[in-house]
């Protein structure tokens, strides 16, 4: 019984951490729009006006990431760090999947859009 007690306690303290870093990064959740996804890939495309974010998302995957339109955002993990990046348009990056939890905001003046391909 101590043992269920203390799970239910994790579980919610952990689903708190994750509600209070979603909630830093953007009042305004949008989802991304899938192109493709098979058993080699998963690609998705991302577009936040000024303001919007996206939901909590864990990465598990390696994956790329290319900036169509670039913005400034906002990265918010789930133990409450947040960092300001400015995506430049054109840019490219890889991004090992280490496990980490967070959301992203658009924090800019301009419409920000990028396409991120999760190797499976």
């Amino acid at each position: 019984m101590k043992r269920f007690i203390a799970g239910v306690i994790v579980g919610i303290s952990i689903s708190a951490l994750a509600l209070f870093a979603q909630h830093l990064a953007s009042e305004k959740v949008v989802q991304p729009q899938p192109i493709l996804e098979n058993d080699k890939v998963k690609i998705q495309r991302w577009v936040l006006k000024p303001g919007e974010g996206t939901p909590l998302h864990t990465h598990k995957l390696d994956h790329v990431s290319v900036i169509l339109h670039g913005s400034t955002t906002r990265d918010v993990g789930t133990d409450g760090t947040a960092k300001d990046l400015d995506q430049k348009s054109g840019q490219a990056s890889y991004i090992p999947g280490t496990g980490r939890t967070h959301s992203f905001a658009n924090v800019g003046k301009e419409t920000y859009e990028s396409i991120s391909i999760e190797l499976k």
